[in-house]
């Protein structure tokens, strides 16, 4: 299977392409990084509450004097979903953050000798100096949403005017995030401190025999995916490293793709136009885009013909010096003779040397005029135009009447030089009538798949074997004493050729027949 080529265009497309997804793919992953961070920070908040929860669960039914609940503190009895109830994250950037929050609690209230109270101070110790370790904020809320617990100075602070507070009592779980606003300067990435613009909030109810009794609310800064990266700096330093080789891997290519079949093409056009001999095509090998493959394939092309044309101009130089020698020798004999001795010739010896010259020159200049028809056949593309078939070969027995016999079997439409399908048709007519012992050669024309086909069938005595396979050279010719040029059937070849059709023979004793493929 050959997979087609790049083009130069696609190329460079597939590199700016590359070059402008660098940053699109950066914003895009700091994006998902930063919700991904949101969540992990979300994800530790929850596993610090539910141990919070259990233990002020706990102290509480011990303060209230109840038996201890061994149900899971953040589950409702009779869920029977199974023996585990995993909480996963549920906040998500893309669907926008809140306001820091502006209004103040709904209300204070003074501690007192409540299960809730004493609980809330058994633990406040402890969540204070867990703060040191995991820098979250807690407020243990009780069932009517006042803090009973807290590691700030909020206790007593009554919170259910919260949406998050206000879930979490009637028994969901509830996260939200919010934009932290700090009057501080940011610390620097090396510092433990958190930079992060945005402060997570998660509420988990806590139940006991069913009921809701009380709720944790964490809080904490996310971490900022700035600093999350100064920690992988390392990691960053090697795919930085990996992004540099991948830039110069990729200049490498383009280089390699583009420049070196251009060079190799411009040194093999150098070697060319020096006249020297390649010893290589001029079409690169490998991964080479489509346009300069195109490119050398067509210089290839060029090459070749414009080689060709000059094996064949200065072969045909060299056939025609010759085939013009032999009439020019002549005439030039016949006036020495006659500017010599013309005086002392007879007016018969002086009207034959006459009739001599003007055989010569008449030979020279049908030599000359099918020479030119040759030529122009064969190397220039003159104007075509549609010829009506049945009305040129009617033509063609009219002008030649009793020796020759038309036989029309179907007529494709044809468009071409008319100059050359008559120089062509004629030719082998002539050539038949001039070979077929004064019978009438038999012209047969018919339609081969939308192609014109024109068979030519003398009744000579064939040809022999020698000279059928020269039959087509130009210049060959078995009647040159006769006044035979030799270009004939080369004009006829020409004209196959040129219409990329083909021209045959079959010949016997019986005659010769030509089939004309158009």
């Amino acid at each position: 299977m050959t997979w087609p080529r790049p083009s130069i265009r696609q190329l460079l497309l597939g590199v700016n392409v590359s070059i402008l997804s660098v940053p699109i793919l950066a914003v895009v992953f700091l994006r998902i990084y930063d919700t991904h961070l949101i969540q992990q920070t979300e994800r530790q908040l929850i596993a610090e509450a539910v141990l919070i929860g259990e233990v002020w669960r706990d102290r509480w039914l011990e303060h209230s004097g109840l038996a201890t609940d061994t149900a899971p503190s953040i589950r409702p009895s009779g869920d029977d979903a199974g023996p585990f109830f995993p909480i996963e994250p549920i906040l998500d950037l893309s669907e926008g953050t809140l306001p820091p929050i502006s209004d103040p609690p709904s209300a204070y209230v003074e501690p007192s000798n409540e299960p809730a109270w004493l609980a809330g101070s058994q633990i406040m110790p402890l969540l204070e100096r867990a703060q040191t370790v995991n820098l979250s904020g807690v407020r243990v809320l009780d069932h009517s949403g006042c803090v009973v617990a807290t590691t700030g100075n909020d206790l007593g602070a009554c919170l259910g005017n919260l949406p998050e507070v206000a879930e979490g009592l009637a028994g969901r779980y509830s996260a939200v995030a919010r934009e932290r606003i700090s009057d501080e300067p940011a610390p620097p990435l090396t510092s433990i401190s958190r930079r992060g613009k945005i402060r997570v909030f998660c509420v988990i109810p806590i139940f006991s025999d069913g009921k809701v009794v009380g709720a944790v609310r964490m809080s904490r800064t996310a971490l900022d995916p700035l600093k999350s990266l100064w920690f992988h700096s390392h990691n960053l330093l090697v795919a930085l490293m990996l992004c540099v080789a991948l830039t110069i891997v990729i200049s490498l290519f383009l280089s390699y793709a583009i420049t070196r079949p251009v060079a190799a093409i411009t040194a093999a056009a150098q070697v060319t136009a020096r006249g020297e001999e390649r010893k290589g095509p001029l079409v690169a090998k490998g991964l080479v885009p489509d346009e300069v493959h195109r490119l050398g394939a067509a210089l290839e092309l060029m090459t070749a013909q414009l080689t060709q044309r000059a094996n064949y101009i200065a072969d045909f130089a060299a056939t025609v010096s010759h085939e013009l020698k032999t009439p020019l020798t002549g005439i030039r004999g016949a006036t020495e003779l006659l500017q010599e001795s013309g005086q002392q010739m007879s007016d018969e010896q002086r009207s034959r040397f006459l009739s001599n010259i003007d055989a010569d020159a008449e030979h020279m200049e049908q030599l000359v005029t099918r020479l030119l028809l040759l030529a122009r056949i064969q190397n220039t593309r003159e104007a075509e135009e549609p010829i009506n078939l049945l009305a040129f070969f009617s033509q063609l027995k009219e002008r030649y009447g009793d020796a020759l016999q038309v036989s029309i079997v179907g007529v494709p439409s044809l468009t071409i030089n008319r100059a050359h399908l008559e120089s062509a048709v004629r030719n082998l007519i002539d050539n038949g009538i001039r070979h077929g012992n004064g019978q009438p050669v038999e012209v047969m024309v018919s339609d081969r798949n939308g192609r014109l086909e024109v068979t030519v069938r003398d009744h000579g005595r064939g040809i022999s074997n020698a000279n059928r396979e020269r039959i087509f050279e130009r210049f060959f010719t078995t009647e040159r004493d006769l006044g035979g040029t030799g270009l004939g059937l080369a004009i006829v070849k020409a004209v196959a050729d040129n219409r990329e059709g083909s021209v045959s023979l079959a010949t016997g004793p019986e005659g010769t027949t030509f089939t004309l493929l158009l």
